[in-house]
């Protein structure tokens, strides 16, 4: 049995459908694509590689800020939020 699946979803059977339906919280387009995956995930890093996963990904925080410097709190808002609705369907800003 293969470990990803990808359906368009109106080839997906009824039951499937409404299961994945009732997952996602919302109705699937026809048109769209839903993947599954199974994994068994990794455990988390401790000790020292924690340590150096953390510092890695505050210099990557860093660099990203240096790269804004200079524009508008809005504008970087605009982006972040644009961002979000393109990859999260139903994404609303916190009102």
């Amino acid at each position: 049995m293969p470990d990803i699946l990808i359906h368009k979803a109106n080839e997906l059977r009824a039951e499937t459908r409404v299961a994945l339906e009732a997952e996602l919280g919302r109705a699937l387009e026809d048109d769209e694509e839903v993947s599954i995956m199974a994994f068994s995930p990794h455990p988390a890093p401790t000790g020292e590689a924690r340590v150096e996963a953390a510092r890695k990904l505050q210099e990557h925080f860093k660099r990203i800020d240096q790269k804004r410097q200079g524009l508008p709190d809005a504008e970087v808002q605009d982006a972040l939020d644009e961002a979000l609705r393109s990859v999260r369907p139903g994404y609303r800003e916190r009102e």
